[in-house]
């Protein structure tokens, strides 16, 4: 249930909040929800949410699906403008011949609070299944390339022993095993600008297979080559 707050003086949600409450509710597994399921899994009453997706319509933020409602195109053309999404395009080369010379499953994410986000996600068959979905969160200290970016953030994590991350530090490597999910093991490498974390990149393997050592170079050859090109385009680097 969602408890967002229009101010930071007790104030009543805003239109604004409960709108992206409603938007919130739609996720990789719920990709059509009728009015009854956004109600329940945004917390709101029924009544708030009929009103609220009439003005999404109005917009073409929500789209109708028969008697569903799903996200609307222009939530995609708006959100193609984002840097983050011109990251993940600059990124996909890299990523693409970091999968071909590993043959495990990759991923690229951001740091966002004590989440991490994905921006993308390249699967191979020789990996074990990851939770990580494009666009969806994680909690940055139970994976290698949240550890990665926490480590070279602009503050400490209040959830890893800062002698952990400052061994991270010291290697310039993340790891993560079984802590995401079971018999799953990550080795993870930041992107950095001016010695802060902007992004990171991992490379994701059977836990049984060992401690994935022989993936850190491959990955820090991505992220050398992502990082020059980055220093070259300033709104990317920013």
């Amino acid at each position: 249930m969602a408890t967002h707050a229009s101010s930071t003086d007790g104030a009543a949600p805003s239109v604004l909040w409960k709108a992206f409450d409603v938007l919130a509710a739609f996720n990789q597994g719920h990709r059509i929800l009728t009015l009854s399921d956004i109600a329940r899994r945004s917390g709101l009453p029924k009544s708030t949410v009929h009103r609220l997706l009439g003005m999404l319509l109005d917009v073409g933020a929500v789209e109708r699906v028969g008697t569903g409602y799903k996200i609307g195109l222009r939530m995609f053309t708006m959100g193609a403008l984002s840097l983050d999404v011109r990251l993940r395009e600059t990124a996909l080369p890299y990523l693409e011949r970091l999968r071909r010379v590993t043959g495990q499953t990759v991923h690229l994410a951001m740091l966002h609070g004590a989440d991490v986000i994905y921006l993308e996600k390249l699967t191979s068959p020789q990996s074990p299944n990851t939770p990580a979905l494009i666009g969806g969160r994680l909690p940055a200290g139970r994976t290698g390339v949240g550890k990665a970016m926490l480590a070279f953030g602009d503050r400490l994590s209040t959830e890893l022993a800062t002698e952990h991350l400052q061994e991270v530090r010291r290697r310039g490597v993340a790891t993560d095993r079984e802590e995401a999910a079971p018999g799953l093991a990550c080795v993870a490498v930041p992107v950095l600008n001016n010695g802060r974390a902007v992004a990171a990149v991992s490379v994701a393997f059977a836990a049984a297979n060992g401690s994935g050592d022989l993936f850190v170079n491959p990955l820090r050859e991505t992220v050398t080559g992502l990082s020059r090109v980055m220093a070259t385009s300033p709104d990317l680097a920013a």
